[in-house]
């Protein structure tokens, strides 16, 4: 994964080189939501420099990626640079189907004391231990047992901030639509504290997973 300096700017709001502006609008507000100073989610890993470094590098990929004219000179430059092929900027003539700007927001509940609850169940005991003791987690492993805990995507966004669509990216195994390792490894922790499991196994095991999934396959 790259680094959040080394992506350029279609990297850092997550988005398909083809977005229209509608995806963009609503990329680059869930970006400030994670990355902004209010996110407790990336509170800790940046210092204040660093985050004004962060959201400026985001803000500018915004504004360069509204202004059409703004746009095509960028794209221009990524096509003569070769890091991306022109048939990628080609835009899908059908209207995108509208989509939420966030989650809806969702009845709370104390999701911790509901967790320890739900934990002592016998078949999730199982089911954490079976996860827990795998040298790889895979996304599967968590959305299996996000689901088996009764927890909806939206309920975890309202807690932790991170965006669904991240969320949903982690549990699918979306390695090219995932965000830069230092961020990765801090959803991840949050996410299993969430679901009460081993934030650091949890981190290890979902990074050689795809780390593994990454690899070219043998010729």
């Amino acid at each position: 994964m790259k680094t959040f300096e080394n992506q350029n700017y279609y990297e850092i709001l997550k988005l398909p080189f083809d977005a229209d502006a509608v995806a963009v609008q609503r990329a680059y507000r869930e970006a400030l939501e994670i990355y902004g100073e209010n996110s407790l989610v990336t509170y800790e890993l940046f210092s204040d420099e660093q985050r004004g470094d962060l959201l400026q590098a985001i803000d500018e990929a915004y504004h360069t990626l509204m202004d059409e004219d703004k746009r095509a000179t960028y794209n221009q430059m990524l096509i003569h640079s070769g890091l991306a092929d022109p048939s990628l900027f080609a835009r899908k003539t059908e209207k995108p189907a509208a989509a939420p700007a966030r989650p809806a927001p969702v009845k709370h509940r104390d999701l911790q004391a509901w967790v320890k609850q739900k934990s002592k169940e016998e078949p999730i005991k199982q089911l954490i231990s079976e996860t827990m003791g795998k040298d790889l987690v895979a996304g599967d492993d968590l959305k299996r047992l996000r689901e088996a805990l009764g927890i909806e995507i939206s309920e975890i966004y309202e807690v932790t901030r991170i965006s669904a669509s991240t969320l949903r990216n982690i549990e699918a195994n979306q390695v090219n639509n995932l965000p830069a390792e230092v961020f990765l490894k801090s959803f991840l922790k949050s996410l299993a504290q969430i679901l009460q499991v081993d934030p650091q196994r949890t981190v290890d095991g979902y990074l050689k997973y795809i780390a593994l999934a990454r690899r070219p396959p043998r010729k």
